[in-house]
């Protein structure tokens, strides 16, 4: 999945004096490194720290944004919104050798089940939408999208919440298929005790199963650590590729068919965060050899593919051998 809106922010602000917006571009480039790099610690970091006290340098646009009162009149200004300038931004975090994570990031399924006086329910958009939604905040503060199921006839006749609640792996597996996500979480959320949330969660990914619990006296809480220990094991599995000198990788595409294909995949190739240069190395009449300049090698190079859903791998072959997906 391609992840928008990593370089943006927006922060409340009391008024539109230089001061104030000093202060805001602060914090709002402050979010945007820990949306770039998925670390929710990054600005502990002092090479971090002095990017930020820098951040007017990296401003590519800003505007304010007006709120209204119920009877349509003007109140007092309420938000700063912020685009950084992405290359310059990366450029000089490469400087100070902080690991950027591309766009293309896991796309990721959430199975909820509640529990609330002792009655077991998936969380939904009807029931439990608060819950969803803290989830969905946390996540993309930390630039991560996430999925939940639709929950249909389909669904249900594949998963009840009992395989949730009793984490069953062959019933999520299943059920998850259709939405082809990178990874799946499975969570079960309930207050175990007055001032005790707790919620237990299972994340399925290239054939691993990952266990963990977070509590909290708050409910909200408890649920956004799941979500962070999620973010965490997924920032450590992706963003450890080791730099490397630009290497240059051949790769095979077929299914190009007309010139939109190949405009296309070309343009796909390129937008991809670990490509630096696309050139076309060999045409023939069923696929195309592309040549790729990057400093992530093979492994990020495969990586970003597979996340952005737009190719294929042929399985058995020896090669980067891809098909485009119609």
């Amino acid at each position: 999945m391609k992840v928008s809106g990593l370089y943006e922010a927006t922060i409340s602000v009391s008024d539109e004096s230089e001061p104030k917006r000093s202060i805001a571009l602060r914090k709002a480039l402050a979010k945007v490194l820990i949306k770039v790099t998925g670390d929710r610690n990054i600005n502990k970091n002092t090479s971090a720290n002095l990017l930020i006290q820098r951040s007017e340098q990296f401003v590519q646009q800003y505007r304010y944004n007006q709120s209204t009162n119920e009877w349509g009149q003007n109140k007092s200004i309420s938000q700063l919104w912020v685009q950084f300038d992405e290359d310059a931004l990366n450029g000089a975090l490469k400087t100070y050798g902080i690991n950027v994570w591309g766009k293309e990031r896991p796309s990721i399924l959430v199975w909820l089940v509640c529990q609330k006086d002792k009655n077991r329910f998936f969380a939904s958009l009807e029931r439990s939408f608060e819950y969803l939604s803290i989830m969905e905040d946390r996540a993309s503060a930390r630039g991560i999208r996430l999925l939940f199921p639709l929950l249909d006839l389909q669904d249900t006749s594949l998963i009840s919440v009992a395989d949730i609640w009793g984490s069953f792996k062959e019933p999520v597996l299943k059920a998850s298929e259709r939405y082809q996500s990178d990874a799946i979480l499975s969570g079960k959320f309930t207050q175990i005790l007055p001032a005790l949330w707790e919620s237990k969660w299972s994340m399925y990914l290239g054939g691993e199963v990952v266990n963990w619990t977070s509590q909290s006296e708050v409910a909200d809480i408890a649920l956004e650590e799941g979500i962070d220990e999620l973010i965490d094991k997924l920032v450590s599995r992706y963003t450890n590729i080791q730099k490397q000198d630009f290497e240059s990788i051949e790769i095979l595409i077929s299914d190009i068919n007309t010139i939109d294909n190949y405009a296309e995949t070309f343009s796909y190739l390129k937008s991809l965060q670990s490509v630096t240069r696309v050139s076309v190395k060999q045409v023939s009449p069923n696929h195309i050899v592309f040549e790729l300049i990057g400093e992530q090698g093979v492994d990020g190079i495969q990586q970003a593919i597979a996340f952005g859903k737009k190719l294929q791998s042929i399985e058995g072959s020896d090669n980067m051998e891809y098909r485009l997906l119609p």
